[in-house]
C-alpha cells in the first residue's frame, strides 16, 4: 500500500522523543503524499507526543513553489492539518493536538503533503484565525472573572478594582 519515500526530502523529529526521522522511513502512499506510522515507529502511547518539527533536508529539496503541509490522523480518522513549511520556512516545530475520540487500541499517523505555496498559506490563515479567537475567548473569560472582583469601587468608568491575590482565588 505505498512504497518507501526517496530519502533526504524531508525530516521529521518527535520533540523529546525521537532522533531526526528520515523521509524514507515513511511510507509513501502517492507522488506527493507519505504516511509514518506513529504508533510503531515512535512510541506506542502516541498520546506522549505533543510537538513535532518538519524540516525540509535541503535548500532544492522541492520546487520554490510548494510546500509541505503536515497532518494527523488517529485510528484511521480524517486527516487534521497542524502546519507546512516551504523554502523560506525549512522548518518549523507544531503543537500536535491529536484527534480526540476512542483512543483504545487506536493507531496514530502523520501524514506529510506537497502542496502549493498557497494552498499552505490559506490552511495557515485558518490554523492561525483559530488560535486568536481562542485567546479572544480566554480573554474574555479572564475580564469577566476580574470584573466579578470589582465590589462597586467607582475611579473611573473604564477602570475594575481588582485585589491583587485574585489569581489566588
Amino acid at each position: 500500500a505505498g512504497v518507501r519515500a526517496m530519502a533526504g526530502l524531508f525530516h521529521v523529529v518527535f520533540v523529546g522523543h525521537s532522533f531526526p526521522i528520515d523521509s524514507a522511513a515513511c511510507v509513501q502512499t502517492s507522488a506527493t503524499q507519505w504516511t509514518l506510522d506513529v504508533s510503531a515507529m515512535v512510541n506506542t502511547n502516541f498520546l506522549m507526543l505533543k510537538e513535532v518539527c518538519l524540516a525540509l533536508s535541503s535548500p532544492n529539496a522541492i520546487d520554490a513553489t510548494a510546500g509541505l503541509g503536515l497532518y494527523v490522523s488517529v485510528g484511521g480518522s480524517e486527516w487534521q492539518y497542524r502546519g507546512g513549511v516551504y523554502a523560506n520556512r525549512p522548518s518549523d516545530v507544531f503543537p500536535i493536538q491529536w484527534p480526540s475520540g476512542d483512543m483504545a487500541g487506536a493507531s496514530a499517523q502523520i501524514g506529510i503533503s506537497i502542496e502549493p505555496v498557497s494552498a499552505l498559506a490559506q490552511k495557515e490563515g485558518a490554523r492561525l484565525g483559530a488560535k486568536e479567537e481562542f485567546a479572544k475567548r480566554v480573554a474574555m473569560d479572564l475580564f469577566r472573572f476580574l470584573e466579578s472582583f470589582n465590589a462597586g469601587t467607582v475611579v473611573g468608568p473604564d477602570q475594575l478594582v481588582v485585589p491583587a491575590n485574585f489569581l489566588d482565588r
